[in-house]
């Protein structure tokens, strides 16, 4: 079964993190080789990255080919065009470019002969109240949930992702809600690490909201129902490129909260 189930590891790439790494595992249909495009807008950046690279077998381990040489530009709604320059093999990043809440934002890329293309909008920011943690009910490990609290706005339909930073290192799990159930209301959910991504005492944890748009949630809940087990055999996720690759474009707000797990 393995000999068929390929590796995807795909990050939104934040300029404010210390490293870029790699760190979501996700199987996909047999198709090695194929283009995966990473792009993302944010609010808090002066500077957007974009990266670039392709799909290997499940036996090519952690190394993913970059795609070099590429035509990276992106585009406000009012036309105001950024280049996007390589500065390391596969990696495209645009200075002096903050992205802002109600902007629509399309992307386009040209490698070789094949063109691609995306548009995001970038949705107004809701803000993180606070982040605690709490020691689950159930087992004996001395080990700890993470809760996030914030007030989800009652005048639009909202898309959340959040994520988990243990120790400075993103973690892989994948956390992705609407607000189908809770719209206008205070939220709080709980963020459960894997067995292998475990909180202890003393830990430094952050924790990032993005709000997304719906396109955006669509390709996080599939990779959150695919990772958790959720009942459904590995497929590609929904992306918003054209033609389909792997990966997605995606124009989102930040708001970000950290503690010191006591």
């Amino acid at each position: 079964m393995k000999k068929t189930i390929f590796y995807i590891l795909l990050l939104v790439l934040f300029i404010l993190a210390q490293s870029c790494e790699k760190v979501i595992d996700i199987q996909v249909n047999d198709e090695i080789g194929k283009l995966v495009i990473e792009a993302s807008i944010n609010n808090t950046s002066s500077q957007q990255e974009i990266k670039l690279s392709r799909n290997v077998s499940f036996s090519a381990g952690n190394d993913y080919p970059s795609v070099k040489g590429a035509k990276v530009i992106v585009y406000d709604d009012e036309e105001k065009e950024y280049v996007f320059q390589e500065t390391i093999p596969g990696t495209y990043v645009a200075k002096d470019f903050t992205g802002q809440s109600g902007r629509s934002y399309s992307m386009d890329i040209q490698v070789n002969e094949s063109k691609f293309t995306a548009k995001s909008k970038m949705p107004q920011v809701v803000l993180l109240d606070s982040i605690i943690a709490e020691k689950p009910k159930l087992g004996d490990k001395d080990t700890r949930n993470i809760k996030v609290f914030y007030r989800d706005p009652k005048d639009d339909a909202n898309q959340y992702r959040f994520i988990l930073f243990v120790n400075n290192k993103q973690i892989k799990d994948v956390y992705a809600l609407n607000d189908d159930f809770n719209n206008g209301n205070p939220v709080s959910i709980t963020l459960r690490p894997s067995d292998d991504e475990e909180i202890y005492p003393g830990d430094q944890i952050r924790v990032e909201m993005l709000c997304i748009d719906k396109s955006i949630y669509n390709y996080w809940y599939s990779l959150m129902q695919q990772s958790s087990g959720g009942g459904i055999a590995p497929s590609n996720p929904p992306t918003n490129i054209s033609p389909r690759v792997f990966g997605y474009f995606s124009a989102q707000t930040i708001s970000s909260k950290s503690i010191v797990v006591n």
